[in-house]
C-alpha cells in the first residue's frame, strides 16, 4: 500500500474495488472460479477494509480480539479485560464455540439503533444480544455472535472472546478467523504447552502477514520459575510466525485468582517483569495510527502477488483459457464440410429438379408467354396427370399388383428414406467424434462432453435428426439462389443455344391452347403423362428434349448433363450443410453458450480494471 494515500482516498479506492469484484464474481463463476470467500485477502477486504471505511463497529471503536488454543485461559483473560465475569470459563476442550463481544456503554444505544454489529465485518454471524454466559458454549451449526454492554469497558474499546483456534471442530477456528480479520488488535493467549502448536502458529502467522498489532500473553505460568524460559518461547514463536509484538505479558496459573478476577499481569521486557493493568495497554494505543496500520496491512495482503487478489485473477484467466481451448476444439469438429464428407447424402429427385428449372425458365419468358403457360400448365398438367394416374392405377389393378397401385410419389418417398439413412449415419459418426474428443486432456471439454454423451441416448438424437429433416423443405431459398447462379452462368456461356430455345419455347407457347384442348378431348391423353412435359415446356427440362437440343446445337446434350451433375452436387452440399448446422446447434447449443461465457472472462474489462487496482496499490 502507498502510505501517502489519505483515509478518504483509500476509502474511495477500496469501495471501488468492492464494486468491481461484485461485478466480476458472476463472470468468474462462469469458468468455475468463484470468489475465494475463505482466502485471507478476501476476508480482510470484506471483514476489515470495507467495514472500517464505511461505518459499523470498526469505525467507532478499537476492536481487540482475545485468541488462543484450547485450555489456554482465553475467557479468563477476556473477563479481566471486561472487569467482570462475562464469558464462561470452561476448562473442557473447545469451551467457547461462538464469539462474544463487550462494547462500551456510550455506544450500546447507537449500536442497537444502527445495527452496526449486524453489518460487515460481522455479517457472517447471526448477531444476538447476550443474556447468559453459557450461550457461547452451545454446540450449533449456526455462526452466532453474542454481544452486550460492558459495565467496565472503557470508551473507544470493544473486546471479543473468540472460539479456540486449534479446535477439532472446523467451525470453531473458522469463526475465530473471521474475528481475527475484523479485529484491530489481537491478544495472543499462549501457554508453555501451546505456544508452539502448529495450528496456533498458522493462525498468528496470518495475523502477522496482515500486519495486525499482536500482544503476546503467556498465561498459566509457574512464576517466577518460568520467567527464564519466556525469552526463548517468545523468540521461537516470533520467528515461526513473523509477529512483532506490541508488548509481552505474563500471568501466573491460579484458578482462585482467575475466578475472583484478581489474576495479576506483568509486562516482560529484557528479562524483567512489571505489574500492569491489561486494559491500560489497549487504551493507550493510538486509535488512528492503529487503524491505519491495520488498513495498510490488509491492503498489503490484498495486493500480494502470490497469495492476494492477483492469484485469484490469474486462476480465473487460466480457467478462462481452458474454456477458450475447449471451444476451439469443439468448433474444430463442428464444421459442416468435415462432418458430412463421409456421409452419403442423396441428390434432389429429378422431378423436383425439373420443376425448379422450369420455374427459373418461366421467369425469363416474355409476359404474354408467362400468362399463357401459367394458366395452361395448371390446367393441362392437372388434367394430364389425373388421367395418366388413373390409367396407371387401372393397369395395376388389372395386373393384380395392389402394392404398386397404392404407391404414390415413390420418388419423393425414396428421397426422404435415403435422407433419413444419411442422417442416422451422420448421428453415429458425430457421436463417435464426440466420444473420441471426450478423451481430451482439456478438463472443461471432457466434463461437458461426458454430460452430453451420457445424458442423450442415441435413439433420442436420431429422432431429433429426423425431426430436423422433416422441418426442412426439399428445396430452400439458399439452394434456389445457387441454382439461379448456376443456370444464369450456363446461359451466359451458351447465348446462341438459349436464344434458339427461347424461339422454340415462344412458338410452343403460341400453340399451347390448341395443344391442351386437343389432349383433353382425345383419347391420346392416356399416355400424355409421358409426353406432356415435352409439350408443356420445351427444351432444357427432360431427357425427351435431348433430341431437340442436339438438333439445334451439336454437343449441348453433354453440356446440360454436366450442368445437371453440378446442380446436384450443389444441392447435396447445401442440403447436408443445412442439416449439419441445425443438428450441431441442437447438440451443442447449451455447451457452446457455457464455453463462450467462460472464454469471455479472460477478455473482461472488469478483470482488467481489478488487475490495475492491485498494481496501483501495491
Amino acid at each position: 500500500m502507498k502510505l501517502s494515500v489519505n483515509y478518504t482516498e483509500l476509502a474511495q479506492s477500496v469501495l471501488a474495488l468492492g464494486k468491481m469484484l461484485d461485478a466480476l464474481q458472476p463472470e468468474t463463476e462462469a469458468c468455475g472460479v468463484p470468489l475465494p470467500a475463505d482466502s485471507d485477502w478476501y476476508g480482510l477486504l470484506m471483514q476489515k477494509l470495507i467495514p472500517q471505511l464505511t461505518g459499523g463497529l470498526n469505525s467507532l471503536v478499537l476492536v481487540a480480539a482475545v485468541a488462543g488454543g484450547t485450555n489456554t485461559g482465553k475467557s479468563v483473560v477476556f473477563n479481566h479485560l471486561a472487569g467482570e465475569n462475562s464469558s464462561a470459563a470452561d476448562y473442557r476442550a473447545s469451551g467457547t464455540k461462538h464469539p462474544v463481544c463487550l462494547i462500551p456503554k456510550n455506544l450500546s444505544s447507537q449500536i442497537r439503533k444502527t445495527g452496526a454489529l449486524s453489518a460487515a465485518p460481522f455479517d457472517v454471524f447471526q448477531v444476538i444480544e447476550w443474556t447468559n454466559p453459557e450461550q457461547a458454549l452451545e454446540l450449533t451449526g449456526e455462526n452466532k455472535l453474542f454481544w452486550r454492554e460492558g459495565q467496565n469497558i472503557p470508551d473507544g474499546l470493544a473486546v471479543i472472546d473468540t472460539p479456540d483456534i486449534d479446535s477439532d471442530r472446523e467451525a470453531n477456528w473458522q469463526r475465530a478467523g473471521y474475528i481475527r480479520n475484523a479485529a484491530d488488535v489481537v491478544i495472543a493467549v499462549l501457554t508453555a504447552q501451546k505456544y508452539n502448536d502448529a495450528a496456533v502458529r498458522k493462525f498468528f502467522r496470518e495475523a502477522a502477514e496482515a500486519e495486525k498489532p499482536v500482544l503476546l500473553l503467556f498465561n498459566m505460568l509457574d512464576l517466577p520459575e518460568d520467567l527464564q524460559y519466556v525469552p526463548q518461547w517468545c523468540q521461537q514463536f516470533c520467528n515461526e510466525t513473523g509477529v512483532e509484538p506490541i508488548a509481552v505479558v505474563v500471568a501466573p496459573h491460579s484458578k482462585t485468582a482467575a475466578a475472583d478476577l484478581t489474576l495479576p499481569f506483568y509486562t516482560f521486557q529484557d528479562g524483567q517483569s512489571e505489574p500492569v493493568d491489561l486494559r491500560s495497554i489497549l487504551t493507550e494505543l493510538h486509535f488512528d495510527s492503529i487503524k491505519m496500520q491495520t488498513l495498510a496491512g490488509a491492503v498489503k495482503v490484498l495486493t500480494d502477488p502470490k497469495h492476494g487478489a492477483a492469484a485469484y485473477f490469474d486462476a480465473a484467466e487460466r480457467a478462462s483459457n481452458q474454456f477458450t481451448e475447449a471451444l476451439q476444439m469443439l468448433d474444430g469438429t463442428g464444421n459442416a464440410a468435415g462432418n458430412t464428407a463421409e456421409v452419403a447424402w442423396t441428390g434432389l429427385p429429378p422431378q423436383l429438379l425439373v420443376e425448379e428449372i422450369r420455374s427459373w425458365w418461366h421467369q425469363r419468358r416474355p409476359g404474354w408467354s408467362q400468362n399463357i403457360n401459367s394458366v395452361y400448365r395448371k390446367v393441362g398438367s392437372g388434367l394430364i396427370w389425373g388421367i395418366g394416374k388413373a390409367a396407371s392405377y387401372t393397369a395395376s389393378l388389372i395386373s393384380g399388383n395392389r402394392e404398386t397401385a397404392h404407391r404414390s410419389d415413390s420418388a419423393l418417398e425414396q428421397f426422404k428414406t435415403a435422407e433419413e439413412a444419411a442422417a442416422v449415419d451422420f448421428v453415429g459418426k458425430r457421436l463417435e467424434q464426440l466420444k473420441t474428443l471426450s478423451d481430451t486432456a482439456n478438463p472443461v471439454l471432457r466434463k461437458e462432453l461426458s454430460v452430453l454423451i451420457g445424458g442423450e441416448s442415441r435413439e433420442k438424437l436420431i429422432q431429433r435428426a429426423k425431426s430436423i429433416l422433416s422441418s426442412m423443405e426439399p428445396v430452400d431459398t439458399e439452394f434456389r439462389s445457387v441454382l439461379d447462379q448456376r443456370l444464369t452462368l450456363w446461359s451466359e456461356e451458351h447465348p446462341k443455344t438459349v436464344s434458339w430455345l427461347q424461339t422454340l419455347d415462344n412458338f410452343a407457347s403460341a400453340a399451347r391452347p390448341l395443344i391442351t384442348v386437343a389432349l383433353a378431348s382425345s383419347g391420346a391423353a392416356v399416355g400424355a403423362h409421358i409426353a406432356g412435359p415435352i409439350l408443356s415446356d420445351i427444351a432444357v427440362t427432360t431427357l425427351g428434349g435431348e433430341t431437340a437440343l442436339q438438333a439445334g446445337s451439336e454437343g449441348i446434350s453433354k453440356s446440360i448433363s454436366r450442368l445437371f451433375r453440378q446442380i446436384q452436387e450443389d444441392y447435396v452440399l447445401s442440403r447436408s450443410k443445412c442439416f449439419s448446422e441445425a443438428f450441431q446447434n441442437y447438440l451443442r447449443s447449451d455447451i457452446h453458450l457455457r464455453l463462450q461465457k467462460g472464454a469471455d472472462v479472460a477478455k473482461s474489462g472488469t478483470l482488467a480494471k481489478c488487475r490495475q487496482w492491485v498494481t496501483d496499490n501495491r
